[in-house]
């Protein structure tokens, strides 16, 4: 696991050790993994939903024959 050094306002800090030990965390630093995970987590879920979305309705997508879907996938 990679350290890194964060600065937060001091009412914030202290909203988030009362909630790490409302909610169970065993440390601010949990809750702090928690939450990135979580937000992170969630958002390429979603965006992975509207790009399948997207692709069900035909909306921003290449239709390609399999010439052209060689040739694209090679030049990636």
């Amino acid at each position: 696991m990679k350290q890194i050094s964060l600065s937060i306002p001091e009412t914030l800090l202290e909203a988030s050790k009362e909630y790490s030990q409302e909610y169970g965390y065993r440390t601010v630093q949990e809750l702090i993994i928690d939450v990135l995970r979580k937000r992170v987590l969630l958002e390429n879920v979603e965006r992975y939903r509207e790009i399948e979305e997207q692709m069900k309705k035909g909306v921003k997508v290449k239709k390609l024959n399999q010439k052209e879907a060689l040739k694209y996938v090679r030049d990636l």
